[in-house]
């Protein structure tokens, strides 16, 4: 189950380095990104007079994670779009 030993024994300074790469750090523009669509779902629930089906919820939720993705893992996407460019 959980194992207090692999959180004394994880690299937690090479996940810093991850996050803290690129100008503006990795982890702000993810926290920027993050703001920008909890504040849009809490206008949108203050003003809506008619609220979200919850499948649009998801697919919201779904498109942020995928954004995030898209952001830490800029450099291998864009290397791999490039190479699927080349194929078609």
């Amino acid at each position: 189950m959980l194992n207090v030993d692999n959180f004394k024994n994880a690299r937690w300074g090479e996940l810093y380095a991850f996050f803290a790469q690129g100008h503006p750090p990795l982890g702000l523009q993810l926290l920027i990104l993050n703001t920008v669509f909890l504040s849009f779902i809490i206008f949108r629930r203050a003003k809506a007079k008619v609220h979200m089906r919850k499948s649009t919820i998801f697919l919201i939720q779904a498109l942020l994670i995928a954004t995030n993705l898209m952001f830490m893992f800029q450099k291998e996407t864009f290397n791999a779009a490039l190479a699927m460019k080349h194929l078609i």
